[in-house]
């Protein structure tokens, strides 16, 4: 791999030449594009997307952060992550050295190369990757509930769906839709004073105001100043009392003012534990929607579009491979996209059926799909009744507690959402379907006999699914 042979014939020196800073932009792209399998776009967005790669010799790294705050996350946070990524891209193991970006520009830098833009770009003061819009998501299916009311809350802030509440598993899109509403709301009204944070970073800026009544001035202003909120990843405030009643107070103050808010998790607001139920009471208090996982089609499509982005030739077998391969994570997706490019433009030859199988053997082993009716079947079988009586709104013991027991492992194997589950079991309400999962996983901590069959029903359905 040619980023393989420059660093290990030592090309890259202590003071970089301007091929040497290309080639370093390069590794630092392609480390970046590693990582997007296993972290958020928002995480990148955050704390890598205004670091840079300024020096590779012998093994050692270093990198320029915006800030004291992205230097240490980089540190204690993503260090593994980066070794991984730069053993996988350069080979062999790396130490690193992380600085500061003096206010001043003090690295030197060349007439020629001066005017030519810049690889990596400050992350703005409101947050927002002007990349992220409703123009480039795919729609499909799974997701087309969650863009359409996305959209309807940029042409009605404040007033149609607010808060609105978006959630899905990892990598489904979440991220980008609350950029796309930044976004788009940036576009119609540009006075429009936009935040997007992470939930860890309004708790890490958070923690840091409290230092003075100067700052915490300054923090409540910032994020109680603006017209549209849009805050990712709500479930980081799990457990973390005073950041809930700084972010309770603070949704209460927007809302009221008539001001949009927006956010996303990893769950329903219901499923939210160690989380003040008042604050779980605002989440749902607005328009709940999810993101399920892309059918093939749409996995295609996502390839397709991220291919003609990049202007990449990518044949239709490769990226219809690819989209057969990975389900369920668009991240991983796009990643294992990423990394076939980046290896082909390195290898200077065309992305191939065979560079994609070798670059599958790494990617992280993908769930096989088991089909909810092939759980419900399972549990009905263990207790000799049909599925018409699982689904039915028959109440007694003999039918209640297999039904609990299949939306127990509909949400641990298939991770069906809540609103699936009840779809599943003859259309029950979510929030019977959240009473009986509470009250069997209880029951299966204090029944050893219940919980031996129902991980003996388990090993039987991921066991014929092998």
């Amino acid at each position: 791999m040619v980023l393989k042979e420059i660093w290990k014939n030592g090309r890259l020196k202590n003071q970089p030449s301007i091929s040497q800073k290309t080639e370093y932009k390069e590794i630092w792209k392609n480390v970046l594009t590693f990582l997007e399998r296993d972290l958020s776009k928002g995480e990148i967005a955050t704390f890598l997307g205004s670091t840079e790669l300024i020096n590779l010799h012998e093994g050692k790294a270093r990198i320029l952060c915006p800030n004291r705050l992205t230097m240490e996350k980089l540190r204690t946070r993503y260090a593994a992550h980066l070794a991984e990524a730069f053993q996988t891209v350069c080979g062999g193991e790396h130490q690193f050295s992380f600085e500061i970006k003096p206010l001043e520009n003090t690295i030197p830098t060349d007439s020629r190369t001066a005017s030519q833009p810049s690889l990596f770009h400050h992350a703005p003061p409101n947050g927002l990757a002007a990349s992220y819009s409703f123009e480039n998501f795919v729609v499909g299916l799974s997701n087309q509930l969650a863009v359409s009311v996305a959209r309807a809350a940029v042409e009605q802030p404040g007033a149609l769906h607010n808060p609105l509440f978006i959630y899905s598993g990892v990598g489904l899109g979440k991220t980008h839709l609350l950029h796309a509403v930044g976004n788009s709301v940036r576009e119609k009204t540009p006075n429009a004073r936009i935040i997007y944070a992470s939930a860890e970073r309004f708790t890490s800026e958070f923690i840091r105001s409290i230092q003075s009544q100067q700052t915490a001035a300054t923090f409540r202003r910032k994020f109680r100043g603006v017209d549209v909120l849009l805050i990712d990843d709500v479930q980081f405030f799990a457990s973390r009392t005073a950041s809930q009643e700084e972010f309770f107070n603070t949704f209460n103050e927007l809302f009221l003012a008539g001001k949009q808010v927006v956010l996303a998790a990893d769950r329903h607001p219901a499923e939210f534990k160690n989380i003040e139920q008042r604050l779980v009471s605002r989440f749902a208090g607005g328009m709940i929607t999810d993101i399920q996982e892309p059918d093939l089609d749409m996995r295609l499509q996502i390839l397709r579009n991220k291919a003609a982005a990049q202007q990449a030739e990518v044949s239709e077998d490769v990226l219809l491979a690819l989209a057969q391969q990975l389900e369920g994570s668009i991240r991983q997706l796009e990643g294992t996209l990423h990394q076939l490019l980046a290896i082909s433009q390195a290898q200077k030859s065309p992305p191939t059926e065979e560079l994609l199988k070798a670059v599958l053997r790494t990617a992280p082993p993908t769930s096989t799909f088991i089909a909810p009716q092939d759980i419900i079947s399972s549990v009905c079988r263990a207790y000799q009744i049909t599925s018409e009586q699982l689904c039915s709104a028959n109440r007694s013991r003999e039918v209640v507690l297999p039904r609990q027991i299949a939306a127990y492992l509909l949400r641990q194997i298939s991770r069906a959402s809540l609103h699936q589950i009840g779809g599943f079991l003859g259309g029950k309400d979510h929030s019977t379907i959240l009473y009986g999962l509470g009250k069997i996983e209880k029951q299966l901590i204090s029944d050893q006999i219940l919980k031996n069959q129902v991980e003996s029903i388990r090993g039987e359905i991921l066991g014929k699914n092998r």
